[in-house]
């Protein structure tokens, strides 16, 4: 054998035997993995219990309604304007609608009444600046059948539910009031309407 060959061959064994070394050590920092997989034995039959894990995730409400609205009274004309107040579901299925809650004056300056509750082209200045009612309902655009096309009152102070709004579909809503004639100055009440919005 040349010294060549000689050289070659217990060379290659020692760099054979380091890369075995290193992969065997590679393989001992590595945690042992739990089984993939199961065996059945037996004899004439056999059976396995395979477990089936599944992840059901929870759809996303959501809805798009606006920022705010601004209605207007003007009581020589006895007249009460305010936009559609427009909700629109975004959901991949249909979503009931609620009003969790009406307050015509986060300041308390004006009072809720129920439309019944006063005689309200008689109202004096003192009881015109301090008294409204304030209320909210579906018009028929956009809600399913069956929707509640009652008004919901401030003063009634009790959720209700609108109705169901179908997948992309939008449903108005209208802003309604009653309120006294005799204004002295100019208001600017602050109230909120709060919307529940749930699965259908």
């Amino acid at each position: 054998m040349s010294i060549i060959n000689h050289v070659r061959r217990n060379l290659g064994g020692k760099i054979a035997a380091a890369a075995m070394i290193a992969a065997l050590a590679a393989g001992a920092a590595l945690p042992a993995s739990a089984a993939t997989t199961q065996t059945a034995t037996g004899t004439g039959s056999a059976a396995a219990s395979v477990p089936i894990t599944g992840t059901i995730n929870a759809t996303t409400i959501s809805v798009t309604v606006p920022n705010s609205v601004a209605y207007t009274i003007n009581p020589d004309s006895n007249t009460f304007s305010a936009p559609a107040l427009a909700v629109t579901n975004n959901t991949v299925v249909p979503v009931t609608i609620g009003v969790q809650s009406l307050t015509a004056d986060s300041s308390d300056t004006f009072t809720d009444k129920l439309p019944t509750d006063e005689t309200w082209g008689s109202l004096d200045a003192a009881d015109s600046a301090k008294y409204i009612a304030l209320g909210v309902g579906a018009t028929s655009t956009g809600w399913s059948t069956g929707y509640n096309s009652s008004i919901d009152w401030a003063a009634a102070k009790s959720p209700v539910t609108i109705g169901s709004l179908p997948s992309g579909a939008t449903g108005n809503l209208a802003l309604a009031a009653n309120f006294g004639r005799a204004i002295s100055n100019t208001q600017t009440p602050t109230g909120a309407a709060v919307f529940s919005v749930s699965l259908s």
